[in-house]
């Protein structure tokens, strides 16, 4: 079966490749400044032969190292030769012309190219929803007290709001989505309601020991300034007065905007009465 040669995996072919390119660098070196055009060709080599290293048809490979040998050989002669420094500066001067086309051309394609993809309606209200939610990560300036309601509105309809209760702590929604900053306040609180609990239950842990200490004093006729439980107890004590105090608070508020809604609710009846026609 005849084996297949990848001109990149041979080791000749890239030895003689990376001489080659080597090799026109070399003579790409200003020796002097009667040919400026030498800082362009450096950024040409490089462009060209990493845009053909990957060749692996035998005739485009062949055709890409004569077209190298022959560079090499123009370029080595243009120091000494006029005519072949002049057919350089006039090849430089093509290849930037060609590309200053393409460049147009891309340009005019992008401007007749079809407009954005519209969003399909889920990445629609994600992008919604992340606006909304930038916009309401600061409290309104402006904005009032909750129990500081209800409110007149004048002619405008009345949102009645609904009484919600996240993990023991109340608010009132008044539509979704929900507001960042109102998240935030309600993770905040639950999350320290949270660690007092965690707390707790380290605190009697080392009721158990301090009380395991206390056995071993009396078994050893042992006497101590203070009892090992004392501390810990008294840290109990403390954090179960917070968490007591936090869920009283809690059912204060949830008592308050429960009075609201129906006040909400019964103001918002009157006001649709009202405006029936008679």
């Amino acid at each position: 079966m005849h084996k297949v040669l990848v001109p990149k995996y041979n080791g000749a072919h890239r030895f003689a490749c990376l001489a080659l390119y080597r090799a026109l660098l070399r003579q790409c070196r200003p020796l002097t400044a009667d040919n400026p055009w030498l800082g362009e060709t450096k950024p040409l080599v490089r462009q060209n032969f990493r845009k053909y290293k990957k060749l692996q048809s035998p005739s485009q490979t062949a055709n890409a190292l004569k077209a190298g040998y022959e560079a090499l050989d123009l370029l080595s002669s243009s120091h000494t030769n006029q005519h072949d420094a002049q057919r350089i500066t006039t090849l430089i001067a093509q290849a930037r012309s060609q590309k200053d086309k393409y460049a147009a051309m891309q340009r005019k394609i992008r401007l007749v190219a079809p407009s954005v993809k519209p969003l399909t309606p889920k990445k629609a209200r994600k992008e919604k929803s992340i606006r909304f939610q930038e916009e309401t990560n600061q409290r309104h300036p402006n904005a009032g007290s909750v129990l500081n309601r209800p409110q007149p509105l004048g002619d405008k309809k009345r949102n009645v709001p609904v009484l919600v209760n996240a993990r023991g702590l109340p608010f009132l929604r008044f539509k979704k989505p929900q507001p960042r900053n109102v998240s935030s306040v309600i993770r905040t609180k639950l999350t320290r309601r949270w660690n007092w609990i965690e707390r707790r239950d380290r605190l009697k842990v080392e009721l158990l020991f301090a009380e395991d200490e206390e056995e071993w004093d009396r078994v050893t006729n042992t006497k101590e300034p203070s009892t090992w439980s004392e501390h810990p107890a008294n840290a109990i004590a403390d954090v179960n007065a917070k968490i007591g105090h936090f869920d009283m608070q809690s059912k204060e508020l949830a008592d308050n905007l429960w009075k609201i809604v129906l006040a909400e609710r019964a103001l918002a009846e009157e006001e649709a009465s009202q405006k029936q026609p008679k």
